[in-house]
């Protein structure tokens, strides 16, 4: 079977207050050979809107022009900004902070969102706030182009979950989160260990394992992703993302017939636009 060159891009934990986040995935370019599947899961590599449509990924924060949005989204940005710098007092800029932090990350500008969450961190750097930053920095992290801008997104996401971890070393999402920069650092071995740290200490905690499954898609090992995925769905069955990528694992060792099963499923369970599409594109390359 041809390789679809499938693109997970996953949304960072924690951000929408469930476990972790449903993936975006889009299907392109069948020659191409699946080389790096992101992240919750882990390299960068595409940028999507709410369509799935690919977006210009802009150079600095606040960067005007070419920075992906409409006119209409620039308005109401510039708006929103104008209202922060002419805040004064910690409240008030911790809100409108926070009402540019909304609309970023509705926009999926996830670095411009990330530079207002640190603004919030900084005036109140609690727990949770310093999450939230590592976390928009982590979502940067995942979805930047350019090698130079995932790098300083992978640091600054680092920084926040290092402070998350001095405040509270049980928190396993910001480990798990932190694990996964280090794997597409020079360290990669660094962030493996620390997954491994998290599963020992939680040995069913869902996005370590996830991420240890999308390591072995990486690495080619398609058996071990399988037991990975498998083992994620029986201890969530609805976990549509397992699915779809144990699904793809299958066709990879040519086990049609399974593969068939589990990728019929997700087109019927699954609510996301995108892994219906890429299990659709799976399937057909099964007939």
């Amino acid at each position: 079977m041809k390789k679809p060159f499938i693109i997970i891009i996953v949304v960072a934990l924690g951000l929408v207050g469930s476990l972790y986040s449903l993936p975006k995935v889009v299907v392109s370019d069948e020659n191409k050979k699946l080389e790096q599947p992101n992240k919750e899961a882990s390299m960068p590599l595409a940028n999507r809107d709410k369509g799935g449509e690919s977006q210009e990924e802009p150079e600095h924060v606040d960067e005007k022009h070419g920075s992906g949005l409409t006119s209409a989204q620039e308005k109401v940005v510039e708006e929103l900004k104008a209202t922060f710098e002419g805040s004064s007092g910690k409240e008030a800029k911790i809100k409108a902070a926070s009402s540019l932090v909304q609309k970023y990350t509705e926009y999926t500008q996830y670095d411009n969102a990330a530079h207002y969450a640190e603004e919030i961190a900084t005036l109140s750097p609690t727990e949770e706030n310093l999450m939230k930053a590592g976390n928009l920095y982590y979502e940067a992290f995942t979805y930047s182009l350019k090698e130079e801008k995932t790098t300083k997104m992978g640091e600054k996401a680092r920084e926040f979950f290092t402070k998350v971890l001095a405040k509270n070393p049980e928190n396993l999402l910001a480990k798990t989160n932190m694990a996964m920069t280090y794997v597409s650092s020079s360290n990669p071995m660094q962030g493996i260990l620390m997954l491994r740290e998290v599963i020992a200490k939680e040995p069913e905690y869902e996005p370590a394992l996830f991420n240890l499954g999308i390591l072995s898609i990486r690495s080619n090992q398609y058996a071990k992703a399988v037991d990975r995925f498998k083992q994620l769905l029986q201890i969530n069955p609805a976990n549509s993302k397992a699915a779809l990528n144990l699904g793809y694992c299958l066709a990879e060792l040519d086990r049609k017939e399974e593969a068939k099963q589990i990728l019929e499923k997700v087109l019927k369970s699954s609510k996301d636009i995108q892994e219906k599409a890429a299990a659709q594109e799976i399937l057909s390359k099964l007939q």
